[in-house]
């Protein structure tokens, strides 16, 4: 452009001295236009300045001043000759690099050399993209971000993998069932054994991975592809002379798998279960010849047989439990097997037994039985039993909270005409049967059948959180509400807690009824479920089926409780 200016309705362009700024010049004239944004940029096109950086809020300035300009003459900056630019930005991992160009508004432009160069200085060399891409990235007259140059993962290896090939105790022991149906709850199976010479485990060797690279060609270790060895306890096991990949037993006993390898382990036997022995924690299954002493403490990966009695102790074990003797005192037995009490079972004291009625009621402290199996003792009293399959008793049953997930089964036919279950809570989703149900004394007591009890337990307590829930959120708005008033009280980060929380409480409320209606629905009600008293019914005693209540107001003898057609029906058989 020559430094003439050309001057048109009192306007014209020139560059600055040093050819960086566009300058507009404005003179009073008598050809004077009304001059808008559109107009002065078709000005530029003319004269062909159009290529710079013309910056839009002076030129809106530049208008408003012309059209109200009367008598001064002035100039003003609209725009600026800019070089396009180019950054290179490398992501955490070092995978990836982006190029990011601008492009030149009148000044220099950025050259495949320039980028080349930028990228020697950033000392990428892994993964840049061909020439000609980045050539066509440059050719665009707007700006780009594009990856220029990416690393290449490693591939992951496999690390030595230990396949099991012996049977280990899974501790789903099952009670032995016999051709006519009946359950024989003493014979429970045998327990796993492996013999001397048997082959236990093979190891798979490690495949390894392939290493991976960066944007600065720096290479990626894969992860796996570990050749890692047996485990270094070798345990009643020894190496394969023909297979170095290969476990075998050294003697017979129960197997065990422990991280990266198995161990056999022989059956802990000891006396008795007292100061003198500590408590007892083992990885295979204890045999006790005499007492658990009270407060005392036997664990088991296996199965627990006691020849004596238990005392106010805690017996875990993840097989099946077999006590002998009797258990008294606040006990707990824990098992994931079955349960065997020839004795019987006898808590401290008297408890309130209501833990699994509707009313939410929680399940109290205390002595009490949990087995993922069945449960089998010689009595009950004052107890807590919960069992996964069948709750039976050979004798009776008097204040004790008992939920099994099939039947409770109490007292033979043939026994004396006394009360089989008498007093708490009895809930069985099939069946109860009991010799005489309730008492002449007045104990309270309550039979339901046809539901899941552990579902009606998990509903009572997901409502009781949402109520609990439902009062945070109350007060949390009562004190949004308050500071609404009192704007003095409160603050941003106060508040911002204050909406964290309630959003949060709000959230765990929309879950826990999306859990409350699954749970709901899948509260199938038992239409064959029945409660039978082989001789009698005692007045007072409640019985509920499904949703249908029944309170005797009168002895009766024997009798089969069904529901038809939403209500109770009693039969002799």
């Amino acid at each position: 452009m020559s430094n003439e200016i050309k001057m048109e309705n009192g306007l014209g362009f020139k560059l600055s001295k040093d050819d960086s700024k566009l300058l507009a010049i404005v003179m009073p004239t008598e050809d004077k236009i009304n001059l808008d944004v559109s107009l002065i940029k078709k000005r530029l096109e003319a004269a062909q300045l159009a290529n710079l950086f013309i910056e839009d809020a002076l030129v809106f300035e530049l208008a408003h001043r012309y059209n109200h300009n009367q008598t001064e003459t002035f100039e003003i900056q609209i725009g600026r000759r800019r070089d396009a630019t180019a950054e290179i930005t490398i992501s955490g991992s070092k995978m990836k690099a982006h190029l990011i160009l601008t492009p030149n508004f009148g000044g220099k432009a950025i050259t495949l050399e320039d980028v080349q160069n930028l990228l020697v200085a950033k000392k990428i060399v892994w993964g840049i993209l061909p020439s000609e891409k980045i050539e066509a990235a440059l050719m665009k007259n707007h700006p780009v971000d594009i990856i220029i140059a990416e690393g290449l993962n490693p591939v992951a290896g496999i690390d030595a993998q230990f396949k099991n090939l012996m049977p280990v105790d899974t501790h789903e022991h099952k009670p032995l069932i016999h051709a006519d149906g009946s359950v024989d709850y003493r014979e429970l199976g045998d327990i796993v054994m492996v013999h001397k010479g048997d082959v236990l485990m093979q190891r798979i060797p490690a495949i390894p991975g392939e290493r991976g690279f960066n944007v600065f060609g720096e290479g990626i270790n894969p992860t796996g592809g570990a050749d890692k060895p047996f485990s270094a306890d070798k345990k009643g096991i020894v190496l394969n002379p023909d297979d170095e990949n290969q476990l075998l037993s050294a003697l017979t006993g129960q197997p065990v798998l422990v991280p990266n390898g198995i161990v056999v382990l022989s059956v802990l036997t000891v006396k008795k279960v007292d100061f003198a022995s500590g408590n007892i924690r083992f990885d295979g299954s204890v045999v006790v010849l005499g007492d658990v002493d009270d407060g005392m403490q036997v664990y088991a990966l296996e199965d627990i047989t006691i020849d004596g009695n238990v005392t106010n102790a805690q017996i875990e074990c993840m097989g099946n439990l077999l006590i002998k003797g009797g258990v008294t005192g606040n006990s707990q037995l824990m098992v994931n097997g079955d349960v065997i009490v020839k004795g019987g079972v006898q808590g401290f004291q008297e408890r309130t037994l209501d833990f699994v009625k509707e009313d939410g009621t929680t399940q109290p402290g205390g002595a009490k039985i949990i087995a993922h199996g069945s449960v089998m003792v010689g009595f009950a009293e004052n107890f807590n039993i919960e069992a996964g399959v069948d709750i039976v008793i050979e004798k009776y049953a008097m204040n004790n909270n008992m939920m099994a997930e099939n039947k409770i089964v109490a007292g033979a036919k043939n026994s004396a005409k006394k009360p089989s279950i008498m007093g708490g809570v009895t809930w069985a989703m099939m069946l109860v049967k009991g010799t005489i149900l309730g008492s002449n004394s007045g104990i309270k007591t309550y039979i339901q059948v046809g539901t899941n009890p552990y579902l009606q337990r998990q509903v009572v307590t997901i409502r009781n959180e949402i109520i609990e829930n439902k009062k945070k959120q109350d007060d949390i708005l009562k004190i949004l509400d308050f500071v609404g008033i009192h704007l003095e009280k409160g603050n941003p980060e106060m508040l911002e807690k204050l909406h964290h929380t309630l959003n949060k409480l709000m959230i765990e409320e929309n879950v826990n009824r999306a859990s409350l209606k699954d749970l709901v629905s899948n509260m199938a009600i038992i239409e064959d479920a029945k409660v039978i008293a082989e001789r009698g019914v005692y007045t007072g005693t409640e019985i509920k089926i499904n949703k249908v209540l029944w309170i005797a107001q009168e002895n009766r003898g024997k009798s089969v409780f069904r529901v038809e057609n939403s209500e109770m029906t009693i039969n002799l058989r």
